[in-house]
């Protein structure tokens, strides 16, 4: 069944055991790097640069300056050191500080 008709048809509810709601190995390695990668990318300020291919299109550096403001090359640089600190808190989350989390086991 599609999930548009699983909204106006519910399928029957069913309960979770304690395997099903833990988290995965694999999933929090991967949450982990994209979160380092794009938060590394973002910090950088290399999302927000001005580059050749804004010059080939004609946009000067002052309009450019006026279309990313600097609270907003904040902004970008913050999320991007936010992400960057997740991904490190959730990547040493089972072997670091949570040494009990347990994990599903992988089949």
């Amino acid at each position: 069944m599609s999930n548009i008709l699983s909204v106006f048809n519910p399928p029957a509810e069913r309960n979770f055991n304690e395997e099903e709601n833990l988290d995965c190995l694999p999933c929090q390695v991967m949450n982990s790097f994209l979160a380092i990668g794009f938060g590394t990318y973002l910090a950088s300020g290399r999302a927000i640069t001005y580059s050749d291919k804004d010059k080939k299109k004609g946009v000067t550096l002052k309009e450019f300056e006026r279309r990313n403001p600097l609270w907003w090359r904040n902004s970008i640089r913050s999320i991007g050191g936010g992400l960057l600190v997740y991904g490190v808190i959730r990547g040493s989350e089972g072997w670091i500080w949570n040494k009990d989390k347990k994990y599903q086991k992988l089949t």
